[in-house]
């Protein structure tokens, strides 16, 4: 049966958790979680950014060490004030306490109910993704199909991850199947569709799928 891979931060799982925390431990600045889900994704967007910078660049730093370091200029380019480190601590620490979407396991179900084989490829740490999994019951379908960029120093959307993804799964399996992608990022898939993987979009965080900056090339 094909195998399909899901995106972990932002996908699979909410960063709710890290919102709540934000307007917790700002609330003069974020009274609001409507304030403080765009003081997020602003911070977590222009962070993906110089993770992917330091990636290309030749330099890997993992995306949440990339966060850390850039929650300040986060801030203060708000013009509010720079955070201690004990509130960039408060912050750093909900990472660890995401939750899965609602309908993960159902999914997940429906996937082992069709022997679809299931992998995870994300940009956080393999022992960080495995534990969140574990906590919230869903490692039992994944088992240690695990793909981290942290491992392979390079981050998505280089399409190495995606042939490393590719060939670790016919590896496992000796089989070569389909190869499906499902991420709520059109950068993730746009990397994943150059190397021949099938993709699926979720809009839960971009909310709409630019087709014109990913499926038109400069020579079309």
């Amino acid at each position: 049966m094909p195998t399909i891979a899901f995106n972990f931060l932002g996908t699979l799982f909410s960063f709710d958790r890290v919102i709540d925390q934000l307007e917790a431990t700002f609330p003069e600045d974020l009274p609001s979680q409507k304030q403080a889900r765009i003081f997020y994704y602003a911070w977590l967007w222009a962070g993906i950014r110089d993770y992917f910078g330091t990636s290309h660049a030749g330099r890997y730093n993992s995306l949440l060490s990339i966060l850390r370091a850039t929650l300040t200029r986060a801030r203060l380019v708000q013009d509010m004030e720079a955070p201690t480190n004990e509130e960039i601590d408060q912050i750093m620490a909900a990472f660890d306490d995401l939750l899965p979407m609602a309908t993960a396991l159902e999914c997940f179900e429906l996937l082992r109910e069709n022997n679809w084989d299931i992998w995870i490829l994300t940009n956080g740490s393999y022992s960080s993704t495995e534990t969140l999994l574990k906590k919230h019951g869903l490692d039992t379908f994944v088992g240690d199909n695990i793909l981290s960029c942290d491992d392979l120093k390079i981050s998505k959307p280089h399409p190495k991850v995606y042939s490393e993804f590719m060939r670790s799964a016919v590896h496992k399996t000796k089989r070569i199947e389909n190869f499906y992608l499902i991420a709520a990022h059109a950068w993730d898939l746009a990397g994943a569709k150059n190397v021949s993987v099938r993709t699926v979009y979720l809009t839960t965080e971009e909310k709409v799928y630019s087709a014109d900056a990913y499926d038109v090339g400069f020579f079309d």
